[in-house]
């Protein structure tokens, strides 16, 4: 099969829809071209929304060669009106136009500037995972998400309009943010309000339960708060952690490697205490635990634990700890 030579890396939505090899791919696949554009596809990870997009609007535009039924006129329709950022003017325009055009004609080309509009209006993209998951999310922007287990990670896709990339995390995630030639900052909310900014650098957040702890592992970031004192607002360096709970918040130097392990499936061990690994069973796992003797609680460890699952986690905490761990029904037992 005679590939194209078409630098598709450099395309807009408006490209895609009019190259003829693309065209052929969504309309009439086949394997060669599904080869080619999973191959395209792994290669350009930051062009595949792009590509997608191209994708919807040309199976609109081939579907209204048929008979477009009136719910499904109407739900495109709505989904143009409920955008904030579109101008009557634009559609008076078009209807004008239509008006002097063949019917199928215009039928067609109505279906395809509704197809458009309906793709590049904003659009809210969201993550979650569940117990014992983690997602790696690339983002618009080529920016890479590590979404550790229980967690959300939510943000508005049309960044290249935007003054800032913003993102709102519930749980935990790991970023590795890319730097923009136009500086456009990288902006990571929580659910408390605090406010993380970046230009370019590597960072965890851990939100839950109104407590928020962010660890930078390389750059610098830019914290602001929800308080009123005068230092809202501060700097982080590498090796640093911020905590944030009941309106305090406090910096302190660590072992960044012991709050971002995870994202490899591995658990750093520092004088870890039995109670601290416990929570993350429950966090990442949904697991729940009684406790005849609550002074194991207090017992440390350090090293290294593989992550898996809730069952073999707590088999590496029994043998850790020395203690004995059963299950019984839906929660798990420390004698």
């Amino acid at each position: 099969m005679n590939y194209p030579k078409s630098n598709y890396s450099e395309f807009s939505v408006e490209d895609f829809i009019m190259d003829p090899f693309f065209k052929e791919w969504v309309i009439q696949s086949s394997p060669e071209a599904d080869e080619f554009w999973i191959h395209w596809k792994e290669e350009n990870p930051s062009k595949v929304e792009i590509l997608e997009d191209a994708k919807k609007a040309v199976l609109a535009l081939e579907k209204s060669q048929f008979t477009l039924k009136e719910e499904e006129f109407k739900e495109i329709w709505k989904g143009i009106n409920s955008s904030k950022t579109q101008k009557p003017a634009i559609v008076e325009k078009t209807k004008r136009r239509l008006a002097i055009w063949p019917y199928a004609s215009a039928a067609a080309f109505l279906v395809l500037l509704l197809a458009f509009f309906w793709i590049r209006m904003p659009k809210e993209i969201e993550y979650l995972t569940g117990y014992g998951e983690t997602q790696k999310i690339i983002l618009p922007d080529s920016s890479i998400v590590i979404l550790n287990a229980s967690s959300k990670l939510t943000f508005i896709d049309n960044w290249e309009s935007e003054a800032a990339r913003e993102i709102w995390i519930e749980g935990e995630a790991f970023f590795e943010v890319k730097h923009m030639q136009d500086h456009q900052p990288f902006k990571v909310w929580s659910s408390n309000g605090i406010g993380i900014e970046v230009l370019g650098t590597e960072f965890n957040v851990y939100n839950r339960s109104n407590e928020t702890e962010v660890v930078l592992n390389s750059g610098v970031v830019s914290l602001s708060f929800p308080v009123k004192e005068k230092e809202g607002k501060i700097l982080m360096k590498p090796g640093e952690m911020v905590q944030f709970k009941d309106s305090k918040f406090q910096k302190k130097e660590v072992n960044a490697s012991l709050y971002t392990s995870w994202k490899d499936d591995v658990l750093n061990l520092d004088e870890t205490s039995l109670k601290d690994i416990l929570n993350v069973a429950k966090t990442n796992y949904g697991v729940d635990v009684e406790i005849e003797n609550e002074a194991v609680l207090e017992l440390t460890a350090s090293g290294s634990m593989p992550l898996s699952d809730a069952e073999n986690f707590m088999k590496q905490v029994s043998m850790i700890f020395n203690i004995e761990i059963t299950k019984e029904e839906n929660k798990y037992l420390i004698k």
